[in-house]
């Protein structure tokens, strides 16, 4: 019986699905990099989430170009941070993170970066209408993003 149970909870995080359009966001918060909460609710419109180096400089440019981009678009940024060494973190990344002027919620669970949806060298951008998904984009840079 218990190898059933571990077989089914293996299962559930081995195959889990990725997230939709239509479904509802799952997380209401992250931490930041100054330890403050970032909240998901159902007043934010977008998500937008960098997976890789590559995609994060190019947000960071991009929101330090388009100051107050994350109010007027009540949207949130995240960064996929699951895969950096603690030490890292703490010693260069953490450091370097606290420069920026805009909030970075920080994704430090690979298993909810596994439900996320990705597409290598892409930075996602999620709409929401009150926590459910509405669209699911992968793109190059923000520019496109900004009506």
């Amino acid at each position: 019986m218990k190898i059933i149970v571990i077989f089914l909870l293996l299962y559930g995080v081995l195959f889990a699905d990725v997230l939709n359009v239509k479904d509802t966001f799952p997380y209401d918060s992250f931490n930041d990099q100054f330890d403050k909460k970032v909240a998901i609710t159902p007043q934010t419109k977008k998500i937008i989430i960098s997976f890789s180096k590559k995609n994060g400089k190019a947000v960071k440019t991009f929101l330090q170009t388009h100051k107050g981009y994350l109010k007027k678009e009540q949207a949130v940024y995240l960064a996929d941070v699951s895969s950096v060494p603690s030490l890292v973190m703490f010693l260069f990344m953490g450091p370097a993170l606290k420069d920026n002027n805009f909030s970075i919620g920080l994704i430090e669970d690979e298993e909810i970066v596994e439900i996320l949806p990705k597409v290598e060298s892409k930075t996602t951008v999620i709409s929401l209408d009150k926590m459910y998904i509405k669209s699911i984009k992968f793109v190059d840079n923000l520019q496109s993003t900004v009506k």
